[in-house]
């Protein structure tokens, strides 16, 4: 698991010293092009659009504000933002959030939070998940503000409902070491899935019991193989779910894997690129989301966007224009509106709206 920890950083740090700058302008004439939605969002990771166009929005937070460079720090810092018509801004907050603070002065501030929220109609407020990268015993060095790190956490009363950097510490289903980085989940009948891009795998939550759905195996690459690094989850069509992974921040490495009840996970299409988010559109289709398309002598290329048929595993581009930087989720509307967190690894993240 160590590995995964390894890349996933490296990307991120690759990151810090453009993402202040690039992207940040939306040319009013470009085709394709971004609109704005809501600006100044702390770490935006993914959107979830509810039936009638509400639009949530997972923030990490920006951990301990005044927290020493080169330290960890955990603050209550992560949030909901939700655009709902003319009305938008933080509906939860106080959420954990913790970040490690660069040593480069003006470098932009990374954490780890929540990274994807549901509506809970049952409980009132929101379900979430909360990201965390490390174990049970390094999230206890952070003190009482990141208890709740690593988690699923229901927003109406704070009650968490299963901990999964402690089920990958106790556990390790992969084999490889105890590390956890929960990064994304959903719905399954009154159950969850969820996945870990750390532990490579999807654990099945029903109550208080959590238990391997299944395991995530590497990909063999022509540089040897890497690890999976499971990005998102997305529920199909007769309880099929739809994953994507990373795919060890390798050129073509990343799949997006199709699991059905009663099987184990099979590749549905291969070749993609740092895959960081996945949902579907009005047609079933779905429609993938690059944190990069690579990394060049200035820093990470801008990200892509695709559309993939569920069925044949075949894969097209939408067109994005360049625009895409370091993006970190996308949802798309009722009527087909694709929505994108840019600039997602900093605390003046966007949502935006891709028009083509």
């Amino acid at each position: 698991m160590s590995g995964s920890r390894t890349l996933w950083r490296a990307a991120l740090l690759a990151a810090v010293a453009v993402v202040g700058v690039a992207g940040t302008s939306i040319p009013a004439s470009a085709t394709p092009s971004l609109q704005v939605i809501a600006d100044h969002l702390k770490n935006p990771r993914k959107i979830t659009v509810q039936w009638n166009g509400t639009i949530l929005v997972a923030e990490a937070g920006e951990g301990l504000p005044g927290c020493a460079a080169g330290q960890t720090c955990a603050a209550p810092t992560g949030a909901v933002y939700r655009v709902q018509g003319t009305s938008q801004g933080r509906v939860v907050t106080g959420l954990p959030s913790a970040a490690t603070i660069s040593t480069t002065p003006g470098s932009p501030v990374q954490a780890m939070g929540p990274v994807q929220v549901f509506p809970d109609y049952y409980n009132g407020g929101y379900t979430v998940i909360n990201g965390y990268d490390g174990t049970t015993g390094t999230r206890a060095a952070l003190g009482a503000d990141g208890a709740k790190l690593g988690t699923i956490e229901r927003t109406s009363d704070g009650s968490v409902v299963a901990d999964l950097t402690a089920y990958e510490t106790q556990f390790s289903p992969d084999g490889r070491g105890p590390e956890s980085n929960p990064y994304g989940f959903a719905p399954s009948g009154s159950d969850w899935l969820a996945i870990d891009a750390a532990g490579n795998d999807v654990v099945k939550v029903s109550g208080s019991t959590l238990s391997t759905r299944a395991l995530l195996p590497d990909n063999q690459t022509a540089n040897g193989p890497v690890q999976s690094v499971p990005t998102a989850i997305v529920p199909g069509q007769n309880g099929t779910y739809y994953i994507a992974d990373m795919g060890g921040m390798q050129p073509g490495a990343s799949r997006i894997w199709k699991l059905t009840p009663g099987q184990q996970p099979q590749v549905l299409a291969s070749g993609l690129t740092n895959l960081i988010d996945l949902t579907t559109d009005n047609s079933g289709n779905l429609v993938a989301l690059s944190l990069t398309t690579g990394f060049g002598a200035n820093g990470p290329l801008p990200g892509a966007l695709f559309r993939v048929d569920p069925c044949s595993g075949a894969v097209n581009e939408i067109p994005s224009g360049g625009l895409l930087n370091m993006p970190t989720g996308v949802a798309v509307g009722p009527q087909g509106q694709i929505y994108i967190s840019n600039n997602g690894s900093t605390t003046d993240g966007q949502l935006v709206r891709l028009r083509s």
